[in-house]
């Protein structure tokens, strides 16, 4: 299943960010972030590994949207990466 994410300009605001963009990916396809016993599993794995990443909560929403498959696996991926991008700065 793949979505087309468009980009739409706001009243002098200009390109939805990437965190617009996942927020509003996730209203329009109805999806929620609820957290699993796999993700205690995930996070704890992870953190034995000496990888201690703590999500946001749209990047949990990136999760989801991968999760029901609202767009390729590759898209969500540029998707994050943008976000990230954009919510660390130059």
């Amino acid at each position: 299943m793949t979505a087309q994410v468009a980009v739409r300009h706001q009243a002098n605001a200009g390109p939805m960010t990437a965190r617009d963009m996942i927020h509003d990916l996730a209203r329009q396809h109805a999806i929620r972030y609820e957290r699993g016993e796999l993700d205690d599993w995930a996070e704890t794995v992870s953190r034995v590994a000496g990888d201690d990443i703590q999500l946001d909560e749209t990047e949990w929403l990136l999760v989801a949207l991968g999760r029901a498959e609202v767009m390729p696996e590759i898209e969500n991926t540029k998707l994050h990466a943008r976000y990230l991008a954009e919510r660390d700065g130059p």
